[in-house]
């Protein structure tokens, strides 16, 4: 089952509800996708999301992956997708004002906030039949 940029334009009694659905739909082993786009990525976030009017809400991955665990899918994980197009700082951009691992570390938080991946998807499968739920 597979629903691609279409979770963020549910509410959230309707995406458990397709949750759910998915779920009793697959046979034991099948696969869940569920793509939306990345908030952890502040310009989908705060800006790019709401250029869809019909978007509710952004979903954070870590919100997203623990809800189709809860609801009795296994092997949960987040894969992160469409690398943004910009341009990442390098520690040389800012002032060497302290360690370069410092530095580097907060070039990498930036890097990942401004210009990290715009989409991200859950997959997850059905437990096989006889492991539980």
């Amino acid at each position: 089952v597979t629903s691609f940029h279409v979770a963020e334009h549910l509410s959230l009694d309707t995406l458990v509800g397709l949750i759910d659905a998915a779920l009793v739909a697959l046979a034991p082993g099948g696969l869940l996708i569920v793509e939306t786009p990345n908030p952890t990525n502040l310009t989908v976030g705060a800006a790019s999301f709401y250029l869809d009017p019909t978007h509710l809400k952004p979903l954070h991955p870590q919100f997203l992956q623990f809800l189709v665990a809860q609801r009795g899918f296994a092997d949960v994980e987040v894969r992160y997708l469409n690398p943004s197009t910009e341009e990442a700082l390098t520690v040389d951009d800012l002032a060497l004002n302290g360690t370069i691992e410092r530095s580097q570390g907060l070039v990498d938080r930036i890097n990942w906030a401004l210009g990290g991946p715009l989409d991200y998807a859950v997959v997850a499968r059905k437990a096989p039949a006889g492991a539980g739920s």
